[in-house]
């Protein structure tokens, strides 16, 4: 009995042996997660292709910044519908920096009306990373793609996406009416890992500011061309999608990482101003940099420096606006190796003939997928056109591919939501719509809108869906003519503006810059090109400014010789309606301001009347001003805008001057019913003798 059991042991030892032994042989691997549907990103998949010789701890060496979508031509996003459809997608990235691709943060809308099996394949470079599931019930999803073992081409990455579906067996569904759409929104990112050290280059300092970027003005009190740089930079940024804010002193330096994640790169900064106010802050090495302010030559105008690892930008105080321009213009690739920089002029080129392209115009062509009927959008912005000009006519290249079983499609075009043209589209070659624009129609963008309507082969599930390319070809031009001297609408003023604009401030806002660069700035970038130079100069206050070329001014009093389409010097101003029924009351607002377009000195402009008692400017999210020559600005933009022309609803009105019969008006109901009671009283006072005296006269006889 004993002798089993020894043996028993020893065949159980033996087995835990080769056990423990096998478990040693075979590899720990991890599940792959190829694709995450959570907000947190790991730090050892993003920093995975980075040099091993940046110091032990790599987490902590590395950046994380996201690039959207947004800059990369598709400020909408793009749509995909009707099971089925393909984009493609250019990721430019920065050259001359240490850089590894971290991961693609998707973010989309995933809505359907009946249910179908639907998939969403991701290529990088035309090969496959992932697929996800759609259910048609998640809107404003995000998915995280991993992305360290792609590789950049040309210095671009190429990203595919490839919508399919299905409907269900169960039923047989028109692929027309499935209700399916999904859209990649201009927030989806490429997210990227940047190395801390080292002196970064410009150009990729500026191609990789995230969406939040702060303007910090360092002297104490900004000198205009300082003013003029900060204004610049802003309307170039806003232009690429980025939200600015501006900071002043130079304590006043934000966070550039987040608090939770200090990897992650969140806040882009451009100093504005002299450089040695914020050496100190500095990481070296640094360039040498020299300031005006302390009247030695300038060594660079524009550098590339960093502070706590961050990348940022140092404008000089003698650079004006010709920094800001250089952010808007390709030019700013050349500087890729370069960390400092001298700026010259920049000159925008005028075309040569009355027509131009959408490809010089630099719009990204829209295409889609024809499934029985779609839609092609593009916008064009007026303040984009050559100074001078307006557009008159669309002459629109839209190739549409032919239907395999020979049904030609319709094409229609609105321009600002009114059908202009519609023709057959043509087989094989673009077809073309030549059409007028009517006056009026454009104000500051015009929103065209393609529609491709073609007659499918479907029903009884007998036919696979087939979907066939429709695009607006690049070669779509615009036919220009001369604009008008004088500003009509708040987006005439864009054209007249081209050759510059002169800024006109009062000289104390110099002290508290704050108070108006905000919602100057979201003018400037409405109604002005980015190239467009702009001048600053400090007025005073106490006296109307003169302007010497097309302006903004700012202040209490009105440009010299202006006439004011609203004026302020004749009592309580209101907006009334053609009853003479105040509907505004302006001499009882105490915060925003009025904008009104004037001309002075032969020089178109706009003036903007300050209502604060200290003059300063709300910040608003956006300030739109399109329609009309007056507009009442507030803290959400635009409250209200009217024509002084053309406008038969409302007039603008002196409360303190109005005439003897318009102050009755507004007893009008009380007259008319006294007047009403006193001829009834009369009536019957009239009746009662006429009754008295036939009484007396009955009894008389």
């Amino acid at each position: 009995m004993a002798y089993f059991v020894h043996v028993l042991l020893a065949a159980l030892i033996a087995a835990l042996a080769s056990s423990a032994q096998a478990q040693q042989k075979r590899p720990n691997v991890a599940p792959t997660e190829p694709v995450r549907f959570v907000s947190p990103i790991q730090s050892a998949a993003a920093v995975g292709a980075l040099p091993q010789s940046a110091i032990p701890g790599l987490t902590q060496k590395s950046l994380l910044v996201g690039m959207p979508f947004a800059n990369a031509g598709f400020p909408n996003g793009f749509r995909l519908s009707n099971l089925g459809g393909r984009r493609e997608v250019y990721i430019p990235v920065p050259q001359g920096v240490e850089l590894s691709l971290a991961e693609l943060v998707l973010t989309y809308d995933d809505v359907s009306a009946h249910e179908a099996r639907r998939s969403l394949e991701i290529l990088v470079n035309d090969r496959s990373v992932a697929a996800l599931a759609l259910d048609g019930k998640s809107p404003g999803r995000t998915a995280r793609i991993s992305l360290v073992n792609a590789t950049v081409r040309d210095g671009f990455l190429k990203l595919s996406f490839v919508y399919s579906g299905a409907a269900t067996q169960d039923r047989c569904i028109d692929v027309r009416y499935v209700g399916d759409s999904l859209t990649i929104r201009p927030e989806s990112t490429m997210e990227f890992a940047i190395g801390v050290f080292g002196t970064p280059n410009i150009a990729a300092t500026a191609a990789m500011m995230p969406k939040e970027v702060v303007v910090l003005l360092s002297n104490p009190s900004p000198p205009a061309s300082d003013i003029a740089a900060a204004l610049t930079i802003s309307r170039a940024l806003t232009a690429t999608g980025r939200q600015v804010t501006f900071f002043h002193g130079r304590n006043a330096v934000p966070d550039l990482v987040e608090r939770d994640n200090k990897r992650r790169w969140t806040r882009g900064l451009i100093v504005v101003g002299a450089f040695d106010r914020i050496a100190d802050q500095l990481d070296a090495p640094v360039t040498t940099l020299v300031s005006t302010t302390a009247g030695a030559p300038i060594e660079s105008t524009l550098a590339a420096a960093r502070i706590g690892g961050v990348p940022i930008l140092l404008v000089t105080d003698s650079a004006s606006y010709r920094v800001g321009q250089l952010l808007g213009n390709p030019s700013l690739a050349a500087l890729r190796e370069t960390s400092s920089a001298l700026v010259g002029q920049v000159s925008a080129s005028r075309p040569a003939t009355d027509w131009i392209s959408f490809d010089a115009l630099g719009l990204t062509p829209p295409q889609a997928e024809v499934f029985g009927r779609t839609e092609l959008a593009i916008a064009i912005a007026t303040r984009s056109l050559p100074g001078g000009t307006r557009p008159s006519r669309i002459a629109l290249d839209i190739m549409v591919a032919p239907d395999g079983a020979g049904e030609k499609a319709v094409v229609s075009v609105f321009v600002n939501e009114r059908l202009l043209a519609s023709t057959v589209a043509a087989i094989g070659e673009p077809t073309r719509l030549d059409f007028a624009l009517p006056d009026g129609l454009v104000g500051s963008v015009a929103n065209i809108r393609a529609v491709v309507q073609r007659r499918s082969s479907q029903g009884d599930c007998r036919f696979e869906p087939q979907g066939y390319p429709a695009e607006i070809l690049g070669s779509s031009r615009l036919a220009l003519s001369q604009a008008g001297p004088v500003a009509r609408d708040f987006s005439d003023l864009a054209t007249l503006w081209a050759a510059g604009i002169q800024v006109l401030l009062p000289a104390s806002t110099a002290e508290y810059p704050l108070s108006f660069l905000g919602s100057l700035s979201d003018v400037l970038s409405a109604l002005s090109n980015r190239t467009t130079p702009i001048e600053v100069r400090y007025v005073d206050s106490q006296t109307s400014p003169v302007p010497t070329a097309p302006f903004i001014s700012i202040g209490n009093l009105p440009p010299a010789g202006a006439v004011q389409r609203m004026r302020f010097d004749r009592g309580r101003v209101a907006i009334a309606d053609r009853n003479d029924r105040v509907l505004l009351d302006v001499g009882g607002l105490i915060t925003g301001a009025v904008a009104q377009i004037v001309t002075s000195n032969n020089h178109p402009g706009l003036w903007i009347h300050p209502l604060t008692s200290d003059g300063s400017l709300s910040t608003a999210s956006a300030t739109n001003l399109d329609r009309g020559d007056v507009a009442f600005l507030d803290s959400s933009g635009v409250a209200l805008a009217l024509s002084t022309d053309r406008d038969t609803l409302l007039r603008v009105a002196y409360l303190d001057q109005r005439s003897w019969t318009t102050k009755l008006d507004r007893f009008w109901p009380w007259i008319v019913g006294a007047t009403w009671v006193l001829a009834t009283i009369a009536l019957l006072i009239l009746a009662q003798r006429m009754y008295r005296r036939r009484v007396s006269g009955n009894v008389g006889e």
